[in-house]
C-alpha cells in the first residue's frame, strides 16, 4: 500500500520561507513525493496558522512577494485531510490535532522536526527517516479491485458532502436523494428516477409496479449475478432462462422467442461487464409479444447503445449503486430510471412503505429507500463518472492490443453498437483455475464472474434444473476470468498484470 505523507507547520514554513538550514530537507523530500505522483497531506487544522505565520514573517522581513500565488502553488500539490475532534486532555494541541488527523489514514505518517513530536507519537517521523521508509519497497502487488483512490481524489467533496448531510438535520428521503434522482435522470437522458435501497430491489420494485407475480414468467440471462433472476422470483414470479450470445456474453435475443409462453410477462436484459445488450433486437420481440423489457444497468453506469445511454432503453433500468461499481456508493443503494410517469409514481410509493403520505398506506409496499448519506456521496462521484469510464476504456485498450498473442487466451469483443465502460475485463482460458494461481503467485489479483450458473445455485434446486442445462452458461463459469480493471489501476500495473498473463 502507498505511503502517505504528512507535512507539519514547522516543515511547511521551511518549504516556503526558504528557512536555512532546514528547507533543502524538506525541499527534496516535497519534490519527491511530488515526482512519485503524488501529493503531500495538510491536516485542516493547519491551515490557518500556516497563512499567518507565513503572512507575518513576509512582513517581518518586508519581503515584497506574491504570498498568494506562493500558497496556491503549494495547496494544487496539496491534500487537505480534515481533522476529527480530539480529547482536550492533549498537553500540545496543535500536535494532537495533527496526529490525529494523520490516523484517519493508513500507512500515513507525518514528517516534522519537532523532537517532542517525534518521541509522543508512532506516526510522526524526522526527514531522515523518510528516506528510510522510502527504502522499504513491499512485493509488488496488483489488487484487484482497490477503492481508495477514488476516496483520494474526491475527498475534499466527499468531507463537504458529509457535511451537508449532518449539518441537514434530515436523513431519509430529503434534499441530497432528491437532488441526485435529478441529477441521475438528467445523466441517464431518462424523465424520472426513484432511488432505491439496492440493485436487487430495483429490478424487483419495477416487476412488482408492472403488476408482474404469482402465475407469471420473467425471461432473464443464463449468464448472470444470480441477483437479476432474485428479482423475478421476489415478486413470486418465475425467472426463465435463455442462453448468451457467445461474444457479447449478453442474452442471445434470438433465442428468447422460443422462450416466450403465454405466462410471459417481461424479459429482464442485462449489460453484462459494461457491454450493453442488444436492445433493439429485444425490444422488437418485446413489443410483438407485449412484454415488458427491463434493462438490468448494474453494471453499466454509462454505457450507451447507438449513442442512447443504457437505462433510456427500455422500460424502465434498475442500478445498483454497491461499492465496486463503476458508480458506487459507500454501502449499498440502488435506482430506478424510466421515463414512465404511472411506473414511477408506483415505485415512489412501494419504495416508503406503500405511503405516499405518512400513515396512509395504499398498498402492502416495502422500505427501500435511497439512504440521504449514500445519495450524498453518489452525487460527487458522478460528476467523475465519465472521465473515469474513459480511464477504463484506457487500460481495456492497454489490453486489448498486448494480450492478443497470449496462448489459450480469448478477449472480448466489443460490437460497434455499444459504447463499453468495462465494469470487468473479463478473459476466457481453458485451464482458468491454473491461469489464476499462477497470476495470484506473480502478484495479480483476480476474480471470477460467476463460478456457479444461478440455475446450478443450491437456491434454484427445486426448478429441476439440471447440470448441461445451459451449457453455454456452465462453459462461461468454468472458463471465465476477470483481470484488474478500474480507476485505482495505474499503466504501470497494467503493464504488470499484461506481463504476468504473457508468461503464465
Amino acid at each position: 500500500m502507498t505511503n502517505r505523507f504528512f507535512l507539519d507547520v514547522n516543515v511547511v514554513l521551511d518549504l516556503l520561507l526558504a528557512r536555512e538550514p532546514f528547507c533543502h530537507n524538506i525541499k527534496k523530500i516535497y519534490t519527491h513525493i511530488i515526482q512519485t505522483g503524488t501529493k503531500v497531506y495538510i491536516a485542516s487544522s493547519s491551515l490557518a496558522q500556516i497563512e499567518y505565520i507565513f503572512r507575518l514573517e513576509l512582513k517581518r522581513e518586508k519581503a515584497d512577494v506574491d504570498w498568494k500565488s506562493i500558497l496556491e502553488e503549494f495547496y494544487s500539490h496539496a491534500q487537505v485531510i480534515k481533522t476529527p475532534s480530539i480529547s482536550w486532555e492533549s498537553h500540545d494541541i496543535e500536535d494532537a490535532l495533527i496526529d490525529a488527523s494523520v490516523k484517519l489514514l493508513p500507512n500515513a505518517y507525518i514528517v516534522t522536526r519537532d523532537k517532542q513530536f517525534i518521541k509522543q507519537s508512532e506516526r510522526a517521523i524526522s526527514s531522515d527517516d523518510y528516506w528510510h521508509i522510502q527504502e522499504k519497497k513491499e512485493p509488488l502487488h496488483v489488487p484487484f479491485l482497490n477503492l481508495t483512490p477514488q476516496v483520494e481524489e474526491l475527498r475534499t467533496e466527499l468531507d463537504s458532502a458529509f457535511d451537508r448531510v449532518l449539518n441537514s438535520g434530515w436523513y431519509v428521503l430529503g434534499n441530497e436523494v432528491a437532488g441526485f434522482e435529478h441529477e441521475f435522470a438528467k445523466y441517464c437522458e431518462t424523465e424520472h428516477c426513484i432511488g432505491v435501497g439496492n440493485g436487487l430491489e430495483a429490478l424487483h420494485l419495477i416487476l412488482r409496479a408492472y403488476g408482474i407475480g404469482a402465475g407469471h414468467e420473467v425471461i432473464v440471462p443464463s449468464n448472470t449475478y444470480i441477483a437479476t433472476w432474485l428479482a423475478a422470483s421476489h415478486c413470486g414470479a418465475k425467472p426463465v432462462p435463455v442462453e448468451p450470445d457467445e461474444l457479447t456474453y449478453n442474452i442471445d435475443p434470438s433465442l428468447i422467442e422460443s422462450a416466450i409462453t403465454p405466462k410471459t410477462r417481461a424479459v429482464i436484459a442485462v449489460h453484462l461487464y459494461g457491454h450493453s445488450a442488444d436492445m433493439d433486437s429485444i425490444l422488437a420481440i418485446a413489443e410483438k409479444h407485449d412484454l415488458k423489457v427491463i434493462e438490468d444497468c448494474a453494471q453499466a453506469h454509462g454505457a450507451r447503445y447507438k449513442g442512447k445511454r443504457t437505462g433510456s432503453l427500455g422500460h424502465a433500468a434498475g442500478f445498483s449503486f454497491y461499492p465496486g461499481k463503476n458508480l458506487g456508493a459507500f454501502g449499498d443503494g440502488g435506482a430506478v430510471t424510466t421515463n414512465d410517469a404511472k411506473l414511477a409514481e408506483n415505485l415512489h410509493i412501494l419504495r416508503n412503505y406503500g405511503s405516499r403520505v405518512k400513515y396512509n398506506n395504499e398498498v402492502i409496499g416495502f422500505n427501500s429507500r435511497l439512504d440521504e448519506m449514500q445519495a450524498a456521496f453518489l452525487r460527487e462521484k458522478l460528476k467523475k463518472l465519465d472521465s473515469w469510464n474513459r480511464y477504463r476504456n484506457k487500460i481495456a485498450a492497454q489490453y486489448l492490443e498486448n494480450l492478443g498473442a497470449a496462448e489459450g487466451l480469448i478477449l472480448p469483443v466489443v460490437q460497434n453498437w455499444t459504447e463499453h465502460v468495462w465494469h470487468q475485463f473479463i478473459v476466457r482460458h481453458p485451464a482458468r483455475d491454473t491461469l489464476q494461481k499462477q497470476l495470484q503467485n506473480a502478484g495479480i489479483g483476480t476474480m471470477i464472474h460467476y463460478p456457479v450458473p444461478p440455475h446450478c445455485s443450491e437456491a434454484y434446486g427445486s426448478y429441476g434444473w439440471h447440470t448441461g442445462a445451459f451449457p453455454v452458461a456452465e462453459k462461461f463459469a468454468d472458463s471465465i476470468l476477470s483481470l484488474p480493471m478500474g480507476t485505482h489501476l495505474s499503466m504501470k500495473q497494467t503493464d504488470m498484470v499484461i506481463k504476468a498473463v504473457k508468461e503464465s
